[in-house]
């Protein structure tokens, strides 16, 4: 994948060298000639990776880095150190500065392109966890609305077993009834039965004048 690299050096030939190199290894290339100028086009067009020459006048890559770290937009990108320099303070300065990756003068291109690659590596498994992290979120938000809708059909339900319940003790009460009734009418058709027995016997009715 192409990089966005903004070059900072005050030397503009190494600075231009350097980035037509750069650009024919197919990545997008900024230059700028001072650390002002660097801060003004990192925060303008925010590059993945910023080349930073450390001895610089009117402000040295130390502090540009530090700048560049205490920018918001520019939290992700990674910060090389480009110095004839390799002492233990100067490591120690540019680990206290934020910078991820140090380049010793002169540049070894094939060291460049190792440590390109791994940006362009990390900068690849960032956006893969971002994209995993976009669709468990989608997936959590389905979730939810599933969850929802069920926590209404559970409570719809409930309401219809309710319901349910109340008609069935209605219906309970209404049988209750009818079973009363019947065993009324059943003890009424025993006693006129009874009736009918004792006047068949000639004990039961008589006629009038009898």
């Amino acid at each position: 994948m192409a990089l966005r690299i903004l070059i900072v050096d005050d030397n503009r030939d190494a600075a231009d060298s350097l980035a037509l190199i750069l650009g024919l290894w197919e990545h997008n290339v900024e230059v700028a000639y001072d650390g002002e100028e660097g801060l003004q086009k990192a925060v303008a067009t925010a590059p993945d990776c910023l080349i930073l020459d450390i001895n610089m006048p009117r402000m040295d890559g130390y502090t540009l880095a530090q700048l560049v770290r205490n920018e918001p937009l520019l939290e992700k990108a990674k910060l090389m150190a480009l110095s004839a320099l390799s002492d233990p303070t100067h490591v120690k300065r540019t680990e206290e500065a934020g910078f991820d990756y140090r380049l010793t003068k002169p540049v070894g291109f094939d060291e460049l392109g190792r440590m390109l690659q791994m940006i362009e590596h990390v900068m690849s498994l960032a956006k893969q966890t971002e994209e995993l992290a976009k669709r468990n979120i989608e997936v959590a938000e389905r979730t939810e609305a599933i969850a929802v809708r069920t926590e209404g059909i559970a409570r719809r339900s409930e309401a219809v077993a309710g319901e349910t319940m109340d008609l069935l003790q209605e219906v309970k009460e209404e049988m209750k009834e009818v079973k009363n009734d019947v065993r009324e009418m059943r003890q009424e058709l025993k006693e006129i039965k009874d009736k009918v027995d004792r006047a068949d016997d000639g004990e039961g009715w008589k006629h009038p004048g009898e």
